[in-house]
C-alpha cells in the first residue's frame, strides 16, 4: 500500500509540476504587438466632419497602461465669417490632450479602454451688450478670447491589423473648470488611424 501510495504522489507531483511549467511558458509569450511600445495616429473623423487637424501619440507603459497626447487644431477661416451671426457662443481654437489610458481587455490585438484626460482648449467666445442710443436698445456683439482646461473621461476600443496598423475609436467629455465663458463641456469624439512601431 505505501508503494501505490508513494506512486500516486510521484505522479500527482509530476502532472502539478506539468501544468505549471506549460503555464509559465504560455504566459511569457509576448505579442509583437506589446513589443512595439510607440504608436503615431491622425483623427480622421474630425478632420473629414469639422474640418479640423488632429494628431496623437500614445507610448505604451506595459500591456495595461499607456500616456499620450493628443493636438488638435482647427480650421478657423471655414468658422470665423459666421461666427459673429451664427447661434454658436463659442468657437474653439486649439486643444492639447494629455491622457493615460488603461486596457480592459487582455487580448492584444482588439481591446476596450478606459482613458482619463485633461484637456487644455482656447477659442473665441461671443459677448453682446445691449446699449441705448436715447431713442431705442441695441446689442452689440464683440468677440473675446478665452483659455480653460477640462478634466475628462472617455472609453474607446483599438482594433489591430497586421500587427501596426490601428483603428483606434473613442468617445468622451469633459468639463472646462475656470472660465465662465468657457464652453462648459468639451467633447471627446474621434476615429483615428494609426501606426504602431
Amino acid at each position: 500500500m505505501k508503494k501505490i501510495s508513494y506512486i500516486l504522489v510521484l505522479l500527482l507531483s509530476v502532472g502539478a509540476f506539468a501544468q505549471s511549467n506549460e503555464t509559465m511558458t504560455t504566459d511569457t509569450i509576448v505579442s509583437p504587438i506589446l513589443a512595439k511600445k510607440n504608436e503615431v495616429k491622425v483623427d480622421v473623423l474630425n478632420g473629414i466632419a469639422f474640418g479640423k487637424l488632429g494628431i496623437s501619440f500614445e507610448r505604451f507603459l506595459n500591456k495595461d497602461f499607456s500616456v499620450g497626447i493628443t493636438g488638435m487644431m482647427f480650421n478657423k477661416k471655414s468658422k470665423t465669417d459666421d461666427f459673429l451671426t451664427d447661434d454658436t457662443r463659442t468657437l474653439i481654437d486649439y486643444q492639447v490632450i494629455p491622457y493615460v489610458r488603461y486596457a480592459l481587455s487582455k487580448s492584444a490585438s482588439s481591446l476596450y479602454y478606459l482613458e482619463g484626460f485633461v484637456n487644455i482648449n482656447g477659442g473665441e467666445y461671443k459677448e453682446l451688450t445691449t446699449l441705448n442710443n436715447g431713442a431705442a436698445d441695441y446689442v452689440v456683439i464683440t468677440k473675446k478670447d478665452y483659455n480653460d482646461v477640462a478634466l475628462g473621461g472617455s472609453v474607446g476600443y483599438k482594433l489591430y491589423f497586421k500587427e501596426s496598423f490601428v483603428l483606434d475609436l473613442t468617445v468622451g467629455i469633459g468639463k472646462n473648470l475656470f472660465k465662465e465663458n468657457s464652453p462648459s463641456t468639451v467633447a471627446r469624439l474621434g476615429i483615428n488611424l494609426g501606426y504602431r512601431f
